[in-house]
């Protein structure tokens, strides 16, 4: 963001890109958690909230929150499978102090009032790969 003009709300966002409160990162969720997620359709009971793969393609987002010892510190937002990287990734705009890279987290899958799986997930990058290239996709 360029502040070499005046414009509403200038102010504010120089003080919040000087500190700002939450970052945007990725998050790689646990293979277990969102396998088990799946099989929660085969198994008797009350399933877990439905994932579409490679991701939802109803038109709207979810927002699912993102907590660390019972605390919520973000949101996970465009969840998706990715082949290459054979993992399940989603943004996440995260408190500054639960944002460091390897950092683990808990994401709450499912609506609120419903049954919600937590799964585990570790934070990473944003973007997750990190050149432009078209080679090698497999994480270093």
């Amino acid at each position: 963001m360029r502040f070499d003009h005046d414009f509403l709300g200038r102010e504010a966002l120089e003080v919040e890109k000087a500190a700002p409160r939450r970052v945007l990162r990725t998050l790689v969720w646990d293979a277990e958690d969102v396998a088990d997620v799946y099989a929660s359709l085969f198994r008797p009971g009350e399933a877990y909230e439905y994932m579409d793969m490679p991701r939802d393609q109803r038109g709207f987002m979810w927002a699912d929150r993102v907590t660390r010892a019972g605390q919520t510190v973000g949101v996970a937002t465009s969840r998706g499978y990715s082949y290459w990287f054979r993992q399940m990734l989603s943004l996440s705009t995260l408190d500054v102090a639960a944002s460091e890279l390897g950092t683990e987290l808990t994401v709450h899958w499912g609506r609120p009032g419903g049954r919600q799986k937590e799964i585990r997930a570790v934070v990473a990058a944003a973007p997750y790969k990190q050149d432009r290239s078209r080679g090698d996709l497999r994480p270093r």
